[in-house]
């Protein structure tokens, strides 16, 4: 026998193995099963879809007792229907050795199917719709949420992508994409307490203020989304019925206690300050951007690298009181 031919039939022949593997793959599902009867049989070899919280070293794969309520359901008929990629980097159990593996695929139908089972049948009670909101999230909560990524160490064990490069400890699961796959009602809970759906797995619980968990959330759900439109608070309708004069009353409450009612950075508070406050009078406030003012007087100075003694005044000052404020300033202060 000559060498070509040799190799045709070993070609034909690995061939036929891959193709009798890949349609073994798809044929455990697609065979008319109802959706009750795979999850109950194909599903059911991995995943546990009752029962109370096990540590992960006690499992195969993730729990499914609160997949209804804990995937969008866009990014769960793709990971059913095997387009998207694994979760976790390493296998689930990162104490073992297990690698990477093709997750089982079901046809478009069948995927359609058991999402709808799991959205009427995996629920978890406490997991509350709407308890928390990500409304008029903007560019720089985001950026606040970056750094709480990394401070709370949660870059240790999830990737994420930085410059189009994944990033990070690859011993849980991957949340580059995080935006597309979860809801945010369930990654609010499990924000909470991961140890109440993984318990003893290597999960940490940070302490977060409501605040930082905002922030946290929102640099989760953004990841993977194209094009996220963030709220531009000084484009809202508040600043277009922003009155100066309103403004200058807010000015005196908040501001003049440091910055002085004049703005000549001699308010009483100035004394013990250093360094001392921006004296207004001299700066052309008039001619700096509206995210610049904004976000130095809403989340205070050490949030622009200016001086820490600086509030961050959002919280305590009405939305239209604030809008107003920055045309005061606009309008009042345009420098020597």
């Amino acid at each position: 026998m000559r060498l070509n031919d040799c190799f045709t039939r070993g070609l034909i022949s690995i061939l036929s193995i891959v193709i009798f593997v890949a349609i073994g793959n798809e044929s455990r599902a697609d065979n008319g099963k109802s959706a009750k009867d795979i999850v109950a049989t194909v599903c059911a070899e991995c995943h546990r879809h009752s029962g109370t919280p096990s540590s992960r070293f006690e499992l195969k794969a993730p729990d499914l007792m609160w997949a209804g309520v804990k995937y969008q359901r866009g990014w769960l008929l793709r990971w059913l229907e095997g387009k998207e990629e694994n979760l976790y980097p390493n296998g689930y159990r990162w104490d073992k050795s297990q690698g990477q593996f093709r997750h089982m695929a079901l046809s478009s139908k069948e995927a359609i199917s058991v999402a709808d089972y799991f959205e009427k049948n995996l629920l978890d009670s406490r997991v509350q719709k709407g308890v928390f909101n990500l409304k008029n999230l903007t560019e720089r909560e985001v950026a606040f949420g970056e750094s709480l990524f990394k401070d709370f160490s949660c870059f240790g064990c999830h990737q994420i992508k930085e410059g189009g490069k994944k990033a990070g400890g690859p011993i849980s699961v991957t949340l580059y994409g995080a935006g597309k796959r979860y809801n945010l009602d369930w990654l609010y809970r499990f924000a909470v307490n991961p140890q109440d759906f993984t318990p003893h797995s290597g999960e940490y619980l940070a302490d977060l203020t409501s605040l930082q968990v905002r922030y946290l959330l929102g640099y989760l759900m953004v990841q993977g989304v194209e094009g996220y439109k963030y709220y531009e608070p000084w484009k809202s309708e508040y600043f277009k019925n922003a009155v100066a004069e309103r403004g200058a009353k807010t000015y005196k409450t908040y501001c003049a206690q440091c910055h002085g009612f004049k703005g000549e950075g001699d308010g009483p508070g100035a004394a013990g300050l250093d360094p001392k406050p921006a004296v207004h009078a001299k700066m052309p406030l008039s001619d700096m951007p509206d995210d610049y003012l904004y976000n130095v007087i809403y989340y205070g100075g050490k949030s622009a690298a200016k001086s820490p003694s600086m509030p961050d005044w959002g919280l305590t000052i009405p939305p239209q009181d604030f809008a107003d404020l920055l045309a005061y300033l606009k309008k009042t202060f345009k420098g020597e």
